[in-house]
């Protein structure tokens, strides 16, 4: 139901949030709810969705898609999509804040350079918040290996950061590079990467447990040479005589899924892995219910040190120990009291790493309890008060009104 627009909605403070993407993805979505809830009109900008009208209201948010999408025809046509989608946004934006003011804008990235699309606004009164998933300089290098990308992506991260009133990244460690790289510390907040277990099961009815005769491990997301879907497989295939009864789930989408099925079918490993492609969310809850560990398998690399995925969370919220590689970011915040990690890329370590969880239930039972501590000590219910804090701040200094939950919205378990 829209709201119709008044004085007291004139008065409320209006925040944008904006993201190249088609998805209303969860991470927004949490975030816009949260800020609708908390008093301020919000809208979401983004790319265009089929299954979407141009224009429509989503549990108090106005959410706008934009005629523009990413194409995979190549890298020039990457780049075209991107800047097209700026140019738009830079557009909308200057020309919606000049009939209503917005109080802030955040914008996601990447690409770290859309947060420029904000300078008419900001010119006009508005604040900036840049929300920095992931370190664009740390990803050319992993992905490309091109020194002379890197240095350009470090100079945009650095004007962004200059630019943006207020950031907001999703690991202490990411912080610190930022102001080793000459960023303001106090100018950057941290709010970790945490789904939201009530948005996440919205709506899914649990299925019955089948009967135990299968020890099920899982692992979803991104299909992609770095986040070892191939270690996972060569683990398996280590494992399959010793653990006759172990079946490995697989769900997501990518750039080397071809790459993976031809290696299950060239191990012959089809009676042991299940490829299921990309699920829904419903689907996927399915599968997390049913499955006895989840498995974080992300290699090495200047990226993967400095960030978190939402994939632990998600094996957290259902219960599930969680193996994963020791990687900095991660292994800095939870100990192995929480998680049993294994060597990157090391398919012999994770081999042991599964064997044990298949041998010690009451390892399994220790990393799963100690696992949904962490997820409410630091999941979404946290994380959320961060985000308001930052928000706070931004509309104190705008003297735009306050934000009328005083501390979080209560998450029901």
């Amino acid at each position: 139901m829209r709201m119709k627009r008044g004085k007291a909605t004139a008065a409320r403070p209006r925040i944008c949030l904006v993201r190249q993407m088609s998805d209303y993805q969860p991470q927004v979505q949490r975030v816009a709810e949260l800020l609708a809830g908390a008093g301020v009109d919000v809208e979401v900008i983004c790319m265009k969705d089929p299954g979407r009208p141009r224009r429509t209201v989503e549990n108090g948010v106005t959410v706008i898609s934009l005629p523009a999408s990413l194409s995979k025809a190549g890298k020039l046509r990457y780049v075209v999509d991107y800047l097209w989608f700026f140019l738009l946004v830079s557009a909308l934006l200057a020309i919606r804040h000049a009939r209503r003011p917005y109080a802030v804008i955040q914008i996601y990235t990447m690409p770290d350079f859309l947060v420029f699309a904000a300078a008419v606004p900001k010119l006009l009164g508005a604040r900036v918040l840049a929300y920095m998933n992931e370190p664009s300089p740390e990803l050319a290098e992993t992905m490309y290996g091109s020194p002379r990308l890197v240095r350009l992506f470090v100079r945009i991260e650095r004007a962004v950061l200059r630019f943006a009133d207020r950031a907001i990244t999703v690991t202490e460690q990411l912080k610190a590079r930022y102001v080793e790289r000459g960023a303001q510390a106090d100018r950057i907040s941290v709010v970790l990467n945490a789904a939201d277990p009530v948005s996440s099961r919205a709506g899914w009815v649990p299925p019955p447990r089948p009967a135990k005769e299968e020890f099920v491990v899982i692992s979803h997301g991104a299909i992609e040479e770095r986040y070892g879907q191939d270690t996972i497989l060569e683990a398996a295939r280590l494992l399959r005589e010793e653990i006759p009864s172990l079946r490995v789930v697989l769900t997501g989408a990518g750039s080397t899924v071809e790459q993976m099925l031809h290696a299950i079918h060239e191990w012959d490993l089809s009676d042991v892995v299940r490829f299921e492609g990309w699920v829904s969310r419903h689907r996927l809850n399915d599968l997390l219910w049913t499955a006895d560990v989840g498995i974080v398998a992300q290699k090495a690399s200047p990226y993967s040190h400095l960030v978190h995925t939402y994939k632990m969370v998600d094996f957290w919220i259902f219960g599930l120990p969680v193996v994963a590689s020791r990687l900095r970011a991660v292994s800095e915040t939870y100990d192995d009291t929480v998680i049993e990690y294994f060597e990157p890329g090391d398919p012999i370590d994770l081999a042991r790493a599964i064997r044990r969880l298949y041998l010690d239930p009451e390892r399994r039972e220790e990393l799963a309890v100690n696992g949904r501590l962490a997820e409410k000590r630091n999941g979404w219910s946290a994380q959320q008060r961060e985000l308001l804090a930052v928000y706070r701040a931004l509309l104190a200094e705008r003297s735009s009104g306050q934000l009328a939950l005083p501390d979080a919205r209560p998450e029901a378990r």
